[in-house]
């Protein structure tokens, strides 16, 4: 038994439709994880910044200077940079000045600024 020509017509156009259907889901999904994927980007750069101005901070009030490089506040006050991630722009601008921090996240140019 064939299908009529009709019936045929019709059953391309069911597969059309589902592939449309797919692609277009398929293209909100992807979509979706890019939006997360650069929120938890972003998020992790507040989150670095953050933890380098409070080891600034507790810096200062425990050796009443604030910390000459971010390596003295990996070492002592148990800050973690990532290094493969991100650079740290670190102008101490005197011992009793907070220092300019920044974060830049390699390869995007974005950056987390205090």
């Amino acid at each position: 038994m064939r299908l009529s020509h009709k019936h045929s017509g019709l059953l391309y156009r069911g597969w059309v439709l589902a592939l449309m259907i797919f692609s277009a889901m398929l293209g909100l999904f992807w979509y979706g994880f890019g939006v997360v994927l650069r929120s938890n980007r972003e998020e992790g750069k507040e989150i670095l910044l953050t933890s380098l101005r409070r080891a600034a901070v507790t810096c200062y009030a425990v050796e009443g200077a604030y910390p000459p490089s971010v390596e003295y506040m990996e070492k002592h006050y148990g800050v973690a940079v990532n290094r493969q991630q991100y650079v740290v722009q670190y102008e101490p601008a005197g011992s009793n000045v907070m220092p300019s921090i920044t974060v830049y996240e390699k390869g995007t140019g974005e950056e987390a600024n205090q």
